[in-house]
């Protein structure tokens, strides 16, 4: 540990000592188990798991997420979660703008949204999936009696009576490992969970195109943003990718149906793919149209996905639909970006051959290489399919 980190885990070690442990999970079943992870869309969704976890490991604990309220949609539907309650803390994301030591420090002093939990009278069990300085203040502030944390990451383990210790794992594993600390064993496979509604998937069957009697039809949804804009390929690329998978497609007998996907920040990237894809291909733009579960159920229909290093990716894996993740700009360690966020099953990272210094505009995978993936992926599931019919 490094002086700096040390200078701020030894007083949440301090304060730590003055918040015993007050409940024994292993020994009597918890009432309530809050989970905390405020965090960005990516990282709740590979954290979804670990209430399927905790419910079998205890049928009758009322389980607590604790989640910003960007993150509702993700566990809206989700039969292992009791509760879903609101805390945009203004640490370890990209939603709240004003992330400084001071917004912290009211956020933890002065939040409604503290203030509201802190009535509640304590929780028995609280877990920072995270693991930080500050997830450890705000358990401790919420009165939680037996917190668990993360050792080597952002701090704040000193002041847990259980932590893991951070591994270059993947994500999702890494939260139910927490899981498996409170005696979890009948652990779920670390993969995002999503529940959908049937009146969800009718609207999004409306949305893709019908398919064509006697031919095959490729719904392809495509990513074209990201949460951090060195992660997003450029979009005249994205276009011509496009264009190369729709033509390939067809000229081999196939129907093609291209979505974009993505925010309202994302509308003018979408279009300007659009543009580069040229006239003829069928390829429109839902970024900015629909709400996050419509996307959601859109990527349970299709038929393959192409994405940044994003949300979708996370989604697709979801459904166990085939992805296509263009991996570059500022990741510039493709395998332990892979080891921490990727899947073993449906999932493949394109990612460049060489990389330039200190220039990540120059740091993408050729389109030839993407659309490659992309045909090879589409290949690979016709081939399962077939063999299971």
């Amino acid at each position: 540990m490094g002086w700096k980190n040390l200078l701020t885990e030894v007083p949440v070690w301090m304060i730590g000592r003055f918040y015993p442990p007050r409940h024994d999970p292993h020994r009597d079943a918890p009432r309530e188990i809050l989970v905390l992870r405020p965090n960005d869309f990516g990282e709740l969704l590979t954290t979804t798991p670990i209430f399927e976890a905790l419910r079998k490991r205890f049928p009758k604990t009322r389980l607590i997420a604790g989640v910003g309220s960007w993150g509702r949609p993700i566990l809206e539907n989700n039969p292992f979660i009791d509760e879903i309650v609101d805390i945009d803390a203004p640490w370890n994301n990209k939603l709240v703008e004003d992330r400084s030591p001071g917004n912290v420090l009211r956020f933890l002093r002065k939040s409604p949204q503290v203030a509201a939990l802190r009535a509640r009278g304590g929780f028995d069990v609280g877990i920072d999936v995270l693991g930080s300085y500050m997830g450890a203040l705000l358990m401790m502030r919420l009165g939680v009696r037996y917190r668990i944390g993360v050792r080597g990451y952002r701090g704040g383990h000193s002041a847990c009576h259980e932590y893991i210790d951070f591994a270059r794992r993947q994500s999702g594993r890494a939260a139910l490992a927490q899981a498996e600390l409170l005696g979890a064993t009948g652990l779920p496979e670390a993969r995002p969970q999503l529940f959908l509604t049937k009146k969800e998937r009718a609207r999004a069957a409306k949305i893709w195109k019908a398919a064509v009697p006697g031919q095959r039809t490729v719904r392809l949804l495509v990513g074209i943003g990201a949460g951090v804009p060195t992660k997003v390929w450029d979009p005249r690329q994205v276009g011509a990718a496009l264009a190369q998978i729709a033509r390939t497609l067809e000229s081999a007998g196939d129907t093609c149906d291209i979505v974009i996907v993505g925010s309202k920040a994302d509308e003018a990237r979408a279009a300007e793919a659009i543009a580069a894809a040229g006239p003829g291909v069928p390829v429109r733009s839902l970024a900015g149209a629909v709400p996050m579960r419509m996307v959601f159920a859109l990527a349970e229909a299709a038929t393959a996905v192409l994405t940044n290093s994003s949300m979708l990716m996370h989604v697709a894996a979801a459904f166990r639909r085939p992805t296509v993740a263009v991996i570059g700009g500022s990741i510039t360690r493709p395998t332990v970006h892979d080891a921490i966020w990727g899947y073993p099953e449906h999932y493949r990272s394109v990612s460049p051959d060489h990389y330039v210094a200190d220039q990540p505009a120059r740091n993408w995978p050729s389109v030839e290489r993407v659309v490659q993936s992309v045909l090879e992926s589409l290949a690979t599931q016709r081939t399962r399919v077939s063999a299971e019919v």
